[in-house]
């Protein structure tokens, strides 16, 4: 009869081979480990409009992570296109306003030497209101 120690070491040189012919992809268990992710309404949009399904009634209960994770960067990819395309809108926007401005005779230096007149004048008249009394 085997020993203990021969049974363990015989089971351990085939256990390896064993594993290695096994076709986990086929079983059920392994097919629901990889979809695990259940999609909440926002994720589910995320889906469509990143192409993955038509609507969002085709979208299943649980995608994979894979997935979920490659629409992510879709949808981030997107939005800092959008992001981009919004900030070179403003700051055309600015230096029209600004030429605008320049046309009128409006400046930075003017507007700052106007603030200071002003809050020199109101400075003095409250000093100067306080030595009256």
């Amino acid at each position: 009869m085997l020993t203990r120690s021969l049974l363990i070491a015989a089971l351990g040189q085939r256990a390896p081979n064993w594993l290695m012919k096994r076709n986990f992809s086929n079983t059920q268990i392994f097919r629901q480990a990889i979809k695990n992710h259940q999609p909440n309404d926002l994720e589910r949009r995320f889906l469509v409009w990143s192409g993955k399904y038509k609507t969002a009634a085709d979208v299943p209960t649980f995608v994979s992570q894979e997935v979920m994770e490659r629409c992510r960067n879709k949808m981030r990819i997107m939005l800092a296109n959008v992001m981009i395309g919004l900030t070179v809108i403003g700051c055309g926007i600015m230096i029209y306003s600004g030429k605008q401005a320049a046309k009128r005779g409006e400046s930075v230096t003017k507007q700052n030497l106007e603030w200071h007149k002003q809050f020199n004048e109101t400075a003095s008249t409250g000093t100067g209101a306080a030595e009256t009394k």
